[in-house]
Order: C-alpha cells, then sequence, then structure tokens
C-alpha cells in the first residue's frame, strides 16, 4: 500500500513539474515574440523618423515637397510619442528645436549630423542594447544626405 501510494505521489509531482516547465516555457515564449512584435514596430516608426528628416533635407525650397515632408514628420512624430524610449524623444526634441530655429534659413550641416548621430546611438540601444554598446565601442560616425540650401 505505501508503494502504491508514493508511486502516486511521484507519478503526481511529475506530473506538476511537467505542467509548471511547459507554462514557464509558454510564457517566456509569449513575452519574447511581444518583445520582437515591439522591435519591429519601433524600427519601422524609427525608419519613418529619418526617411522624414530625409524628405525635409531633399525638400529644400519647393514648398509643396516641404508640406508633405512635414506632414509626415509630424505623422511619425505622433507615434514615436506612443513607443519611443526616453532617450529617443530626447534626440527627437533636440531634432525639432534645430528644425524650428533654422526654418527658412541656412543651417548647421554638422550640427544637424550631431543631432541624427545621437538619434541612432539611442535607437540602437533602444532596438538591441547589447548591439549598440558593441557599435559605440568602434565609435562608428553615421552618415546623412543633407544638401546645402540656398
Amino acid at each position: 500500500m505505501a508503494d502504491i501510494t508514493s508511486d502516486v505521489f511521484v507519478i503526481t509531482c511529475g506530473v506538476i513539474i511537467v505542467i509548471v516547465v511547459l507554462a514557464v516555457t509558454f510564457l517566456r515564449l509569449r513575452s519574447a515574440e511581444r518583445r520582437m512584435h515591439e522591435s519591429g514596430y519601433k524600427l519601422r516608426a524609427y525608419t519613418d523618423l529619418l526617411n522624414a528628416v530625409t524628405e525635409i533635407n531633399l525638400a529644400g525650397n519647393d514648398s509643396y515637397k516641404m508640406d508633405i515632408a512635414k506632414k509626415n514628420l509630424a505623422l511619425t512624430l505622433n507615434r514615436l510619442n506612443l513607443i519611443a524610449s526616453s532617450g529617443v524623444l530626447k534626440s527627437v526634441s533636440d531634432l525639432l528645436d534645430f528644425l524650428n530655429e533654422h526654418k527658412e534659413k541656412d543651417f548647421d550641416t554638422l550640427r544637424l549630423h550631431n543631432i541624427l548621430n545621437t538619434l541612432v546611438i539611442e535607437a540602437r540601444r533602444d532596438l538591441n542594447p547589447s548591439h549598440a554598446r558593441r557599435v559605440e565601442e568602434s565609435r562608428v560616425r553615421y552618415r546623412f544626405f543633407a544638401p546645402v540650401r540656398k
């Protein structure tokens, strides 16, 4: 009788352990899937931001293209306000301050590139911190297209 009770106890404990392990594995997989989905969405939003800045740079003196570029930038900023990390939001704020300061004037391309570099670094930190650290240690400087304004 004692052998049957101990066998049932061992089997019950084994089944419970298997269920717990499966539940924990399922929860971790769901968490990883959620993080992957969020990172994909953030990557699209960050890419859209850089594309919007490029459109503003390419618009030059064409008021129609500039209006479209500003609209794209505004729509992208709305999404970023909901999902971006604090470092990215600070960089975006610096970018907007810079763009507002130099609306119809020539602007310092080097300063724009510094702001965009900081923005890319913060976005990389948000998306993949370990890879971002390796890239930062290599002291890579990102390049952006910004034609001379007249």
